[in-house]
């Protein structure tokens, strides 16, 4: 488990990492100002655990390519990961495959809303014309 604390530019986050055999969780806590060590002492002890539960675990592999890098590219990467904030990639993708989870659940669940909304209305809509029919 990994807690790494920066600032993005308006607040200070921290992002927790933990890796279980091949699955990862991940997910970004903002502290506001700057935190002091016993106000992220606090989290780790009383919070993180339990937000950590409620995030889904995402798979990842760790296989990398085995073919040879020209030098300069190399040195040409490795510059730009420096320059790079401090977030790591498996931990991007896990946020970002979690967010698809959300949404793709908060979509399903719309979609099933608007269906009970319209069938309701075709419901409605029938009785009213059997009202109107039978004149009363």
């Amino acid at each position: 488990m990994k807690l790494t604390v920066y600032f993005d530019g308006s607040f200070w986050c921290g992002l927790v990492e933990a890796e279980d055999a091949g699955t990862i969780r991940v997910f970004k806590h903002v502290f506001g100002s700057e935190p002091k060590d016993e106000e992220v002492w606090e989290f780790v002890a009383n919070h993180l655990l339990e937000r950590l539960d409620l995030v889904p675990a995402v798979p990842f592999s760790t296989r990398r390519a085995t073919h040879r890098i020209n030098p300069k590219r190399l040195q040409r990467l490795v510059n730009r990961e420096k320059a790079k904030p401090v977030t790591s990639t498996k931990s991007q993708v896990a946020l970002q495959e979690s967010r698809e989870i959300l949404k793709s659940a908060n979509k399903q669940k719309t979609k099933h809303q608007k269906q009970a909304e319209k069938q309701r209305r075709f419901l409605q809509q029938q009785a009213k014309k059997l009202q109107k029919k039978k004149g009363h």
